[in-house]
């Protein structure tokens, strides 16, 4: 058989590689925060240790560890509550965590039980998963590959589990992580805030160490970092308040206080 010319080699590899990176490709065009608009501000009916919010804001979870509870509020009002201490499928043992899955729906987390519990945005159950290998899990979060990441508080590790049967990838953050209170992550980064340190850690998503952080910082899809005092600083003199974000969205809550600020982003330029 006849050897391809050079350059025409040259060129298949070339065109081989640009068709295989546009058919993997995992960058986009980055784009910056030019600017923050705040959403009508929530007065909910009954506190919360922690709000999440899907559908651009429309549709927003809490819940309570005192009582246990998940409120459902759509477009400002509740519109379903679940959970307190029981022995039923839409009770729990400990409510430990909640956060929203990649369809809208809602997560929660039962460390005692150690079970994962989805819901409909209308509460109702659609299934459960074991987290049968961990000892005690106590935060979670996940990405947009659909895996999860779970805080084991026994061994004080961030453990990554596949989603397609929970087992587990790879285990990090020992050592470093300490008194976590919040975890959370975007399609890179992983971080993790203690409100008693006030101390936000952040690793990459396959577990390698990045930095640490004074305060509490998030990060959008776009990994631009945020604070509260970047969106607006009265509630940055909150001691107590939590901020979180959802896609194009962030979530300031301080007890009753709910409010949510779209991200406006500008901008197109490829990333660094």
């Amino acid at each position: 058989m006849r050897a391809m010319p050079r350059v025409t080699y040259c060129l298949a590899i070339v065109a081989a590689l640009g068709l295989g990176a546009c058919s993997g490709n995992r960058f986009r065009a980055y784009k910056r925060i030019g600017g923050f608009r705040k959403l009508v501000p929530m007065t909910l009916e009954a506190n919360a240790d922690k709000a999440v919010s899907s559908m651009g804001g429309r549709l927003v979870y809490t819940f309570g560890k005192t009582s246990q509870e998940i409120c459902f509020y759509r477009d400002g009002k509740r519109v379903n509550t679940l959970g307190g201490l029981g022995f039923d499928r839409t009770s729990f043992q400990r409510l430990s965590d909640i956060g929203v899955d990649q369809d809208g729906s809602l997560l929660a987390l039962d460390s005692a039980l150690k079970i994962m519990r989805k819901f409909t945005p209308e509460g109702r159950l659609l299934s459960e998963l074991k987290l049968n290998r961990l000892v005690q899990p106590e935060l979670f979060c996940g990405n947009t590959e659909g895996n999860f990441y779970v805080y084991d508080a026994a061994s004080s590790e961030i453990v990554c589990l596949s989603q397609f049967d929970m087992t587990e990838q790879y285990r990090f953050g020992r050592f470093v992580v300490e008194q976590p209170s919040s975890l959370a992550c975007n399609q890179e980064y992983l971080w993790v805030y203690s409100q008693r340190l006030d101390r936000t850690y952040v690793f990459y998503l396959l577990g390698q160490y990045k930095e640490t952080l004074e305060g509490q910082v998030a990060f959008d899809s776009f990994n631009n970092p945020v604070r509260i005092a970047d969106i607006d600083p009265g509630w940055a003199a909150k001691p107590s308040a939590l901020l979180r974000i959802d896609s194009s969205v962030a979530s300031l809550s301080d007890g009753k206080l709910l409010q949510l600020v779209e991200l406006l982003h500008v901008g197109g330029e490829l990333a660094p």
